[in-house]
């Protein structure tokens, strides 16, 4: 098990760190979303922006300003300490393991996006609007547009309400365990497209 050989590589992983470890978890600070990451990256801010896929789905399409890394090469990557860490993965769970491993190894500004590369695509590169939006929903739609715009993506306007993913304007952002379209698949739209 990966973990276990991060616990046993790390110079101290006591009781008060895992109350830490654990307490980070609950509070939700383990996590960030697709849109404050692209936010942070956008406003300048200094940051390791890690994407733990294949090499070969990292060069098809990843996030502006990543570098590939793998999950067991964490266990001996140096990182600078200071500087925030950002994870994703073609989904949370990977992401999740590998926010572990670096916290076991004593990083403590570290988050991983919370549904990966997927929520990246619908959220940041392509928004999309339904074609009854609400008020409020037309408004956050401007907001990550313009966001959208800024990375190179293409928002998509009067989308059919039944094509936007479960909880897609909600407070949690995308329901990523029933998405419209596999990750795979959207990243073969947009290379398609030429974005």
């Amino acid at each position: 098990m990966v973990l276990g050989g991060a616990a046993a590589a790390s110079e101290s992983t006591g009781p008060a760190d895992t109350r830490r470890l654990v307490a980070d978890i609950v509070a939700g600070r383990d996590q960030t979303t697709a849109v404050a990451l692209a936010e942070r990256i956008k406003g300048g801010e200094r940051m390791t922006v890690l994407d733990l896929r294949s090499e070969d789905e990292f060069r098809r399409f990843h996030i502006p300003s990543a570098e590939h890394a793998t999950l067991a090469g964490l266990l001996n990557t140096a990182l600078p300490r200071a500087v925030p860490i950002a994870l994703y993965a073609g989904d949370g769970p990977r992401a999740a393991q590998a926010w572990a491993v670096l916290r076991v190894r004593g990083y403590r500004h570290v988050t991983y996006v919370r549904e990966g590369l997927y929520e990246w695509i619908a959220r940041v590169h392509e928004p999309s609007l339904a074609v009854d939006a609400t008020a409020a929903e037309r408004a956050e739609f401007e907001r990550l547009a313009a966001l959208s715009r800024y990375f190179g993506g293409q928002p998509r306007l009067d989308v059919p309400r039944a094509d936007i993913p479960a909880g897609y304007w909600t407070a949690g952002g995308v329901d990523a365990s029933r998405p419209s379209m596999s990750t795979a698949l959207l990243v073969a739209a947009i290379r398609r497209r030429g974005c």
